[in-house]
């Protein structure tokens, strides 16, 4: 696993930097906008927008808007994004229009310096509010309106993040207060965590009811962001795994918000180093996602992000503007081993993922005939993924001594795989 960090990372940093651990989406997706800039803004929303401290993200396939008949719609979100300087929510209704809701105070309506929100499929949408030292419950109506509901407990010092589960418990980081707070839907305080816990400015959970979960993951991930530490818990406040910025080779960084897909992968913004941070369900580090630039791929202070995980769609908030991605599929052949190899013994072809994939292989002889296929389809985790080929053609024969191709193509598990797939390539020799 720390070969394939150090490996990617140089990727991630050459020149010809293109990293599909994220993807564009396809132009008749986006109409080519896959970016929101304050000229967009200023189209939707009127007059001269200016960002005044974006900070969290929350999106949602909103029950009221689903067409349970199809899956053609399934991409089609409600995003709800902090404008924390401004003390407002921006929120689109369907594909019609943008709306605000909120402006600076500390009344009904009110919010001062909000940072986290996350939403629930039937319109409850929470904010914490941090200058104001409370979570607020908002609702959503088919009509695109919101209204204020009622505030989620009390006693807080700073709390600066919230998160929901599949079946509406209410997770909240009170920073100010070291703990993370947990509510059952109806508002009523389940339990408080306090151990192992320093500082949490950020929270992502995932629990094995969610209808999108590969792998039942059941755990929540915490920044303690003054610590520089990403902290996984199980849903009863027990520690499990930890990692700081050293571990992963960084000098400073700050982590800012935190996303989990379907696969239980975990995605972290960093502010400083201008990066997503990507880690697998156990949160092994995988890899860094961009670097300072207002180009594909590049990211100017990243922050809030979102996942939506039935699609793997990505909504990444940034000091001016956002950027909209699909979770697609990186990696590079390591080798094959043993390379040479004899005939009768063959050889394993070991490749690296990012991200959950299909992979198939195919063999070349010196004249570009193909000799074998391996593993057509097969879907394989991220870390190593190592296929065997027993040094024999189609036909089950030996093949001859010469030097072979071997061609692999990723296909990602998302959405993205009706557009997208990476070639890889590599050789190996057989001395029968």
């Amino acid at each position: 696993m720390r070969g394939l960090i150090f490996i990617l990372s140089a990727l991630v940093s050459a020149s010809n930097y293109h990293p599909s651990t994220l993807l564009v989406p396809p132009y008749r997706h986006t109409l080519g906008y896959n970016r929101a800039n304050r000229f967009y803004l200023s189209l939707y929303l009127g007059g001269s927008f200016h960002f005044q401290d974006p900070q969290g993200l929350a999106g949602i396939k909103l029950r009221m808007y689903d067409d349970t008949i199809t899956k053609r719609d399934d991409d089609e979100l409600t995003l709800f994004a902090v404008h924390s300087g401004a003390g407002e929510i921006i929120y689109n209704v369907e594909f019609k229009r943008l709306e605000r809701y909120g402006e600076k105070g500390s009344g009904v309506g009110q919010f001062n310096q909000p940072m986290g929100i996350a939403a629930t499929r039937d319109g409850d949408v929470y904010v914490a509010d941090v200058g104001n030292n409370r979570v607020v419950h908002l609702r959503y109506a088919e009509d695109g309106s919101i209204a204020w509901l009622q505030t989620i407990g009390s006693g807080y010092n700073h709390p600066t993040d919230v998160a929901v589960d599949s079946k509406g418990a209410i997770y909240v980081a009170d920073e100010g207060n070291n703990r993370v707070v947990v509510f059952n839907p109806d508002g009523s305080v389940r339990s408080v965590w306090k151990r192992d816990l320093f500082k949490p400015r950020a929270l992502a959970v995932i629990d094995r009811d969610a209808p999108a979960n590969d792998n039942k993951d059941n755990f929540v991930v915490v920044i303690d962001s003054r610590q520089k530490r990403i902290s996984m818990f199980d849903p009863y406040g027990d520690l499990k795994v930890r990692v700081t910025h050293k571990e992963m080779g960084y000098e400073d960084v700050r982590f800012a918000y935190v996303a989990i897909d379907r696969s239980g992968s975990i995605y972290v913004t960093d502010m400083h180093n201008h990066q997503i941070h990507k880690f697998d369900r156990h949160l092994h580090y995988i890899i860094s996602i961009g670097r300072e630039g207002s180009d594909d791929y590049e990211f100017y202070s990243p922050r809030g992000i979102v996942i939506n995980p039935p699609t793997g769609q990505v909504f990444i908030a940034e000091a001016e503007g956002g950027q909209y991605y699909w979770i697609g599929a990186d990696g590079f052949i390591a080798g094959c081993y043993p390379n040479p190899f004899d005939a009768d013994q063959g050889t394993t072809i070991s490749i690296y993922l990012t991200e959950t994939a299909t992979i198939s292989v195919e063999i070349y002889d010196e004249d570009g005939f193909l000799v074998r296929k391996l593993s057509p389809r097969h879907k394989y985790p991220i870390g190593e993924a190592l296929i065997v080929w027993d040094g024999r053609d189609e036909r089950g024969e030996r093949v001859k001594a010469g030097r072979y191709t071997v061609k692999a193509e990723l296909k990602p598990a998302n959405i993205s795989k009706r557009y997208f797939k990476k070639e890889l390539q590599t050789t190996v020799r057989c001395t029968e």
